[in-house]
């Protein structure tokens, strides 16, 4: 094989890059989350717009978020790290603009603050500096420990004391996920405290998180779907810009997302299911008969081979939720097959051939159309799960036979 494709260019930064913006993307997803679960008072959220988030609140007031991304080898942010200073700086132009609108400003990072009490550290953390700030009633307030570092960062962000004071008063730090694994922290720690999200599966909450940072990307570029744009006339001025309406989500519409997959899907009762797992020990000397019978004999080894492949799967579901799995599955297949089977019982070709196309079909539209109907399992899963019946002697595929003989 090619080293071309084996090795990582690691003199193009580019798929780098790309992690940090979707990083972004997914804060703004753990925002939208926050607010579902009613523990931010957002209403909505504009994207790149003036800051990498801006949430508008219930009082009408935004906060702003900067989400920074750092390799944590080069150990804490420091308060004259490079990307806090710079943030910073933003924010005072913006408490300059709108810091009658604003009510919060926060740092986001991937990587930890400084924070210590050593004497000789201090007053490199951000965090120590901003308590400092919040201390102080005003300028000549602040302890003077700290006043070189505000100085410092004064001269800096080119302000006078007083903007400084202001802005910082309002600042806040947050520590983000991990860079690494930020999409499954978001899926399996975030979405699930979300009403209606404590059961999904796996592959279910993998796919809320994708739609919702991929709504958030849409509404961080300049992707425009409103047709009013082009009716936005140089009179039109005084009404807001359909281009910055585009980059706007309400909290409704992350809703509409988590509905989306959790919205109320045919359950069988609980304990309809039969089928017992067993831990590598099946016997599908049954199912290769029962095939063989019904003119599928090419098929068997496919057959038994994703049945195995499907028990396994079945294994290392969590056990709590085994039962519900094998409830549902086994009624969902079974019933596809026994349809299937009635089909090709009126048709002049043989019965195991049609059945099984019928099968197929059935499985695949129910797969890719009405996954939360299986729990999101995919087609092979549920055609795995077809010869676990036929194993088990629940499906047929030709009229039932003496299987001892």
């Amino acid at each position: 094989m090619s080293g071309l494709i084996r090795q990582f260019d690691h003199s193009d930064p580019g798929d780098e890059t790309l992690r940090n913006f979707r990083y972004q993307f997914g804060y703004g997803a753990i925002l939208l989350l926050a607010a579902l679960r009613s523990e931010k008072d957002y209403v909505s959220m504009w994207c790149e717009h003036f800051e990498d988030m801006v949430c508008e609140r219930v009082d009408g007031l935004f906060d702003c978020y900067q989400i920074k991304t750092s390799t944590p080898e080069n150990g804490h942010l420091r308060l004259t790290t490079d990307s806090v200073r710079k943030s910073i700086k933003r924010f005072v132009a913006l408490q300059s603009r709108f810091g009658d609108d604003i009510a919060t400003m926060f740092i986001v990072s991937n990587t930890e603050f400084l924070d210590t009490e050593q004497a000789d550290k201090i007053t490199a953390c951000p965090g120590r500096l901003l308590g400092a700030i919040r201390a102080a009633a005003k300028v000549d307030g602040i302890d003077t420990v700290f006043m070189q570092a505000f100085n410092a960062l004064k001269n800096y962000c080119e302000c006078d004391a007083d903007s400084l004071f202001t802005t910082l008063k309002k600042v806040d730090l947050c520590v983000g996920p991990s860079r690494q694994s930020f999409e499954t922290d978001i899926a399996h720690t975030h979405v699930p405290r979300v009403k209606g999200c404590e059961n999904c599966t796996p592959n279910t909450l993998s796919a809320i998180v994708d739609d919702l940072v991929g709504k958030v990307f849409r509404a961080s570029s300049l992707k425009i779907g409103d047709p009013d744009v082009h009716l936005h006339t140089y009179f039109s001025r005084t009404e807001i810009d359909p281009r910055l309406l585009g980059k706007r989500i309400f909290i409704e519409e992350a809703d509409s997302i988590i509905k989306k997959h959790t919205a109320s899907h045919f359950r069988y009762v609980q304990g309809s299911g039969s089928l017992v797992v067993a831990d590598g020990n099946r016997d599908l000397t049954k199912l290769a008969k029962k095939l063989s019978k019904g003119g599928l004999d090419d098929y068997i080894a496919t057959m038994q081979r994703k049945a195995l492949a499907t028990e396994k799967r079945l294994l290392e579901a969590p056990p709590e939720k085994l039962s519900d799995l094998i409830d549902q599955l086994e009624s969902v297949v079974q019933g596809e097959c026994d349809e299937a089977h009635l089909e090709a019982k009126y048709d002049d070709r043989p019965t195991g051939e049609i059945m099984l196309r019928t099968v197929h079909k059935r499985l695949r539209t129910i797969a890719e159309q009405r996954p939360a109907d299986v729990f999101g399992e995919p087609y092979d899963t549920l055609v795995g799960f077809a010869g676990l019946l036929t194993s088990d002697c629940k499906v047929w595929w030709s009229e039932k036979f003496d299987i001892n003989l």
